[in-house]
């Protein structure tokens, strides 16, 4: 059996591992760098410590790729210790890569022909399968910024959500020695520069800021249920059927209120791994474990469209709750109700004040 995996990213490359360890050795198409100044997609690099159970299957370390922990983030001005770092996630794919065979090219149709299984893991591209029964994506900007601070206080990690207009948040999130990425994104707004730039002229009184480089993307939060069709079996060229099977973002495995996907994507293409070529238990099994984002989903449907005028409801706050409880954030319930939806503007009244103050 020939198996190639297109997209040599987390997913990809992690899934590789694994199908080795069963003894099959996957070719790996990797087309891009992306045009970024690390080579990869706008990404904060943010995981839980919970990574590392998944990295230990591959023979690999957690600790090896930890650039610093954020023992305790700002929430809109509420503060809760979580089990959060950030990784270095370069560092992280290219030993994903190392040992693989990869082939550093588009994956192209007369190749595909040479295939029994195909798997779709260029992620938000989604290129080899059908379009997603219901998408949804959100855009981001985000900057690699050296922030020193001009007295004591140094610059922690944290979650921003009032200072976007309709369902959107900034995030502050440290790389070490003084780097940061310092990002936007969010849906049914587009000013993202603008509002990192008001971002930014709210930080200078208290810190200096200088900026390396940018990156902007899109990220799939359309949950695995709107994700699907996960399998596409057709008929290559000589009449046998090849199976076209995809993995990580490329069917939803991120957290639609968060853009969380590092761990979500090693999960799914562990699944993968363990119900290989049973399309059926694949599928189940990854809507079963994550039925909680095709929730999570519907609760931005609903702030999209009737939630407007409405406001979220109370299964809304108890999902946004539910979702840094998932993550080992620990955030007190009641207070946790009051702004946890505040990655709206529907919950909380003036965040920028709120966000200003909290930087003072």
């Amino acid at each position: 059996m020939k198996v190639a995996i297109v997209g040599a990213g987390i997913a990809g490359g992690y899934l590789a591992h694994l199908l080795e360890q069963k003894g099959i050795t996957p070719d790996v198409y990797e087309q891009s760098d992306h045009g970024t100044s690390c080579g990869y997609r706008s990404c904060g690099w943010g995981a839980p410590d919970a990574t590392g159970t998944f990295l230990d299957r591959a023979g690999l370390n957690l600790h090896d790729y930890l650039l610093e922990p954020m023992v305790t983030m700002n929430f809109d001005g509420l503060v809760a210790k979580t089990p959060l770092y950030t990784l270095d996630k370069p560092r992280l794919i290219r030993d994903l890569r190392s040992g693989l065979r990869i082939i550093q090219h588009r994956f192209t149709d007369q190749e595909a022909e040479e295939y029994d299984v195909v798997v779709d893991a260029t992620g938000i591209s989604r290129a080899l399968l059908p379009p997603c029964s219901s998408d949804l994506s959100l855009p981001t900007l985000q900057y690699r910024v050296t922030v020193k601070p001009r007295g004591s206080r140094v610059l922690g990690p944290g979650v921003y959500g009032n200072q976007i207009p309709g369902l959107g948040y900034i995030w502050v999130f440290p790389l070490g020695r003084n780097q940061y990425h310092i990002g936007a994104g969010g849906l049914a707004f587009d000013r993202y520069g603008e509002i990192l730039e008001q971002f930014f002229e709210d930080l200078s009184p208290s810190y200096s800021l200088t900026r390396h480089c940018s990156c902007s993307g899109d990220v799939r939060v359309a949950s695995p249920f709107y994700s699907q069709p996960f399998v596409n079996t057709r008929k290559r060229n000589d009449g046998m059927p090849q199976q076209i099977i995809g993995v990580g973002e490329s069917i939803g495995t991120v957290s639609p209120f968060t853009g969380e996907g590092i761990i979500y994507s090693l999960e799914c293409a562990k699944i993968l791994a363990d119900s290989w070529l049973n399309e059926k238990t694949y599928a189940s099994r990854v809507l079963s474990r994550f039925v909680w984002m095709k929730k999570e989903r519907e609760t931005l449907d609903y702030l999209l469209s009737d939630g407007q005028v409405n406001g979220p409801r109370l299964r809304d706050r108890w999902r946004f709750y539910r979702n840094a409880r998932r993550s080992g954030i620990r955030l007190p319930m009641l207070q946790a109700f009051r702004r946890m939806g505040s990655l709206s503007q529907w919950i909380e009244g003036d965040g920028h004040q709120q966000l200003t103050n909290s930087h003072k």
